[in-house]
Order: C-alpha cells, then sequence, then structure tokens
C-alpha cells in the first residue's frame, strides 16, 4: 500500500469521506486519485486556509479528525492560517502537507521548514518514513483528537511518493481519565458546603469527558446558577432558568457574567480552558475548581482548591457529598439580572431591518435538530444572548478566536458531513470577502444551506470600537457588494433580503432548497454600529 492509499484507507475506516485541500504534482494528486478509488472526495477549495477550517468543522460533526492537504512551500504556508484557527477553537484536523526533502531548499518550488512555520499552534509534528507512515498516522489521529483537539501536521517528502508502507492500523483507544485525588475533592466539597451562593463556570471538558448529565444533576444539588464559557456552548442546557449566560472574560460593567458573579460568594469551575477568555482573571471572588488534565493551565489565577481529574467522577463525587440546596442562587434572581442585561440587546425601534430580525427569524424557522454555523462581527455577543443552545455539537461558531472568515468554510465542512441535518450559516460582509472563492465550492460539491450575510457595507464592529474611542470615522466602510448577484455568478441561488417579510420568505424556501442561498440581509447600517458597544458594555452612564 502506498502512503496515498494508506491516508484515503484510513480515512474511510474512520468515517470520512471528505478530504479538504489543493493538489500539486506529487503527493496532493496521489490522494486526489487514491481518493477516487477509494471513495473519499478531496474537495477542491479556493485557499488551503479554507480547507483546514472546512476540514475541522468537518471533523467536529463526524467524531473524528478531518484531513486537509496542501503542496509544500507557499501551500503550506497558506495552510497554517487554517490550523491556527483550529487551535484557537480547538478543533481536530490533520494537516497533511508536501514537504522538501531534508537539506533542500528548492525543489519545483520554494519551500520552507515546516516545524518552525507551524509550531506555535501544532499539537504534533512528524515526517512519514516508510517504515512508520502507518504508526505515525494512527499516532497523528489519536493526538489530534485528545484531550483538547487541535491540528497535527504530517509532512510528506517525495521520497514516500513510491514504495509500501504497510496497511493503516486500528485507531489507539481513548486516553484514560486520571482517577480523582479524593482528598482534594473533600476539600473541594468543605469549600461547597460553606457557600449558598455558587456559580459555576463549565467548560468544553465538560462534553469530552461525557459529563453533561452529572453537572446537570450536580448543580441542581447545591441549587447553584451557571456560565458556560465560549466554547461550551450546550455543556449546560441554555432554556434551563439556572444558566445565567456565557462567561468571555470581560470582568466589567455590563456584562452578565460581572453581575452573576458579583452576586456570589463562590465560584466553581468545571472543565474550563484558560484560552477561552478576552482578558486575565479579574473577579475577587473565591474560585475551586475541577480540571480535567493535571497539565492543564487554571482560568482562575490562585484557586483555593484544584482537583484534578475524570470529570464525570468528580462531580457524581460532589454531588453525593453535597448537602440538600434548601436555598443556593435564587431562580427568579438570575432571571431578574438576565433581564437587565438584555434590555441592552433589544431590537432597535428605528430600524427598518436589524439583526435581532435575522436572529429571531433564523432561530424560530430552523428545526430543533438543526445546526447554526457562524463567526465573528458585530452580531457575535447577540447570538450569545438570543440564541440559546442546549446540546453541543449544534452551534458551531469562533469562540478563543474570534475568528473572521470562519463561516463560509466551516458550513462547507459541517454540511458536507451531516447533509441530513438542517443548517444555516450567518456571517458578514467583511468575512465574506475573504472566503469568495469558496461559494464555488459550494456550487460544484452540490452542498445546500442557506448563507446569511449580513451587509453593513463596513466593518461593523471596527466602526463602534473607532466610535467608542472617540476617533474620527475613517477607514473602515466598503464598498457595497452585491452577494446575491456573486451567488448567482457561479450557480447558486442570490436574494436580497432588506426587510424582515423578505427575510422570512427568502430563508423559508431556502431551507428547502436543492441548492445554497446565499441571502444578502442588508440591516440597516447606523442601528446596526450602534448596538455594538451596549452588547460590549460600552455604554453611556450619564
Amino acid at each position: 500500500m502506498k502512503l496515498a492509499e494508506l491516508v484515503v484507507d484510513d480515512a474511510k475506516r474512520r468515517g470520512i469521506d471528505h478530504m479538504f485541500g489543493i493538489p500539486g504534482s506529487g503527493f496532493p494528486l496521489d490522494v486526489l486519485e487514491a481518493g477516487r478509488t477509494g471513495g473519499v472526495d478531496l474537495v477542491l477549495t479556493a485557499h488551503e486556509s479554507s480547507a483546514a477550517i472546512a476540514a475541522a468543522a468537518y471533523g467536529a460533526i463526524k467524531g473524528t479528525p478531518g484531513i486537509a492537504i496542501s503542496v509544500k512551500g507557499v501551500g503550506a504556508g497558506n495552510l497554517v492560517g487554517g490550523a491556527v484557527n483550529a487551535h484557537f477553537e480547538r478543533m481536530a484536523v490533520l494537516c497533511i502537507c508536501e514537504s522538501g526533502d531534508p537539506g533542500s531548499t528548492t525543489e519545483l518550488v520554494q519551500i520552507a521548514n515546516h516545524d518552525q512555520m507551524f509550531r506555535a499552534v501544532a499539537k504534533l509534528q512528524r515526517t512519514f518514513t516508510h517504515d512508520s507512515a502507518a504508526e505515525s498516522l494512527q499516532r497523528a489521529v489519536f493526538e489530534a483528537g485528545d484531550g483538547r483537539p487541535g491540528p497535527i501536521v504530517l509532512n510528506v517528502t517525495g521520497a514516500m511518493a513510491e514504495g509500501d508502507v504497510g496497511s493503516a492500523l486500528p485507531n489507539l483507544p481513548a486516553a484514560k481519565a486520571d482517577v480523582p485525588d479524593t482528598a482534594a475533592l473533600d476539600r473541594l466539597a468543605e469549600a461547597l458546603s460553606g457557600a449558598r451562593r455558587v456559580v459555576v463556570i463549565a467548560g468544553a471538558d465538560v462534553a469530552r469527558h461525557g459529563a453533561i448529565k452529572e453537572l446537570a444533576k450536580f448543580v441542581e444539588s447545591i441549587g447553584a446558577t451557571v456560565l458556560t464559557s465560549m466554547d461550551a456552548r450546550g455543556v449546560f442546557p441554555e432554556s434551563d432558568p439556572r444558566w445565567a449566560g456565557l462567561h468571555i472574560g470581560a470582568y466589567a460593567a455590563h456584562h452578565i457574567e460581572t453581575d452573576i458573579v458579583g452576586a456570589a460568594d463562590l465560584v466553581l469551575l468545571v472543565g474550563v480552558d484558560a484560552m477561552m477568555t478576552h482578558s486575565p482573571w479579574g473577579f475577587d471572588v473565591p474560585t475551586v475548581e475541577l480540571v480535567a488534565r493535571p497539565e492543564y493551565a487554571t482560568m482562575s489565577p490562585d484557586p483555593g482548591v484544584r482537583a484534578d481529574g475524570d470529570l464525570t467522577a468528580s462531580l457524581s463525587y460532589l454531588t453525593g457529598k453535597s448537602e440538600s440546596a434548601d436555598d443556593g442562587f435564587p431562580i427568579d434572581e438570575v432571571a431578574a439580572i438576565k433581564a437587565e442585561i438584555l434590555k441592552l440587546f433589544e431590537r432597535p425601534s428605528a430600524a427598518t431591518f436589524s439583526q435581532q430580525d435575522i436572529i429571531e427569524i433564523s432561530r424560530r424557522l430552523l428545526p430543533d435538530d438543526g445546526v447554526l454555523v457562524s463567526e465573528t462581527g458585530a452580531f457575535v455577543r447577540f447570538l450569545e444572548h438570543l440564541w440559546p443552545v442546549d446540546r453541543p455539537n449544534t452551534f458551531i461558531g469562533t469562540s478563543g478566536g474570534r475568528t473572521m472568515g470562519l463561516m463560509i468554510p466551516a458550513a462547507l465542512g459541517a454540511k458536507l458531513a451531516r447533509p441530513d441535518v438542517p443548517m444555516i450559516g450567518i456571517g458578514a460582509d467583511g468575512s465574506t470577502l475573504m472566503r469568495l472563492g469558496e461559494l464555488e465550492s459550494f456550487a460544484r460539491t452540490g452542498v445546500a444551506m442557506p448563507l446569511i450575510i449580513i451587509n453593513d457595507h463596513a466593518l461593523g464592529t471596527m466602526k463602534s470600537r473607532q466610535k467608542s474611542r472617540g476617533m474620527v470615522d475613517h477607514g473602515l466602510d466598503l464598498q457595497p457588494v452585491n452577494f446575491a448577484q456573486i451567488a448567482q455568478a457561479v450557480g447558486l441561488n442570490g436574494i436580497i433580503a432588506e426587510t424582515p417579510d423578505r427575510f422570512e420568505s427568502a430563508l423559508s424556501s431556502a431551507l428547502s432548497a436543492d441548492v445554497t442561498t446565499v441571502i444578502d440581509a442588508r440591516v440597516d447600517p447606523q442601528p446596526y454600529w450602534d448596538s455594538f458597544g451596549p452588547s460590549i458594555g460600552v455604554i453611556d452612564d450619564a
């Protein structure tokens, strides 16, 4: 079996039917051919960074690392951008790169040191050899998804094109979680017993450890209220009255996390990733932590107790030690705090068409089993407050990275992974301009879903920040773009919506269409820009 055949065979065994990338004359072209005969399509993307993002989202839906392919030199350099995204969004992807032979500097194209290019974000880098190719691939699949997911880089030198590399090896079993230290858990239980108003901040490791039910039981047993980190939407149902909102690490006035934690006497962090915050820990309320692995950094700088190990076992143990919650954090107080914050997210009365209209209509029309794919923009905080998520993997958005240009390639990968699941993509004009070439990928692959582009003819987030800092309005307006016409030019449906009624009609049709529909949603620009400041706590208190 040749290396290209090994990669395809392993992918097929893991349930992968699509890879993503741009082939060259060497190994990537071999993979294209091996995939043709082996039943794994190499989906051409317009840019290598899109390939990594699409592959990561594809893998997230499939539950196994996706695959992105690139040529050496500039191709691998382009792929780095997508790998950076996968790192910040904690998504597993194998970046398989054609590379130069040791000591070479030029081989048909200019080449560079991949180790240096990818070092800051790759969990592991390996170069294939004939005698260890199968083991390297097996280890890469394991490492990409182990613990907190991320990108793995596998290099393919010219010498690897021919020759036998053996057969694909079975997947390595998942790493066993460490058994928690009961002495540490007892100290943590003692701290909880002395508190009456506990805030639990839950992270994505809760889902990775299969501890969602245990978290819910524990929260109920102590009468806590819950914040979730940006990457953990759905680990605690957001329709539950004990869920307060998202912790984004703003630590400032007019944020749900500030008001909720300000009313607490103890914060318990459960499986929280220290990368999922906008700034270093800023609360002075005492903290304790449950951390999945001892090597993970703590989010709070000095927790009174830190207990490492399996989160399922830790939460079950603490539930068994907890006392009956006769008081706890009052649900009606949580509701009142949320109601005050939600006033900052109300629909602007002067707007004809607003982001709130888009969110309300989209949430109502998307079936309960549907998935939303999004990215950053002036609307991102509105999705975090106005789009409740009750189950993991039904919201694919940006968390630690706050990434522009994410939605279109991520939607391509996600929908190819589960074409039977209803999906909607919501993005913005600035981000879409980064990924226009990928609209052709939607047409070519036959992917069918609505892509909603909030079109305000500007980088709206930055315009708002410019204003709040007292700067002159300058340099952030965009040439008006007709995204509907661009969609039509590559064979997609394209519709302009300038009112809520027109938008609802377009989205309703798009959800049942057999081709992707780009909805050019032209919101009222000034209310849209003005809404961003209050959403991040920048308001006039006078």
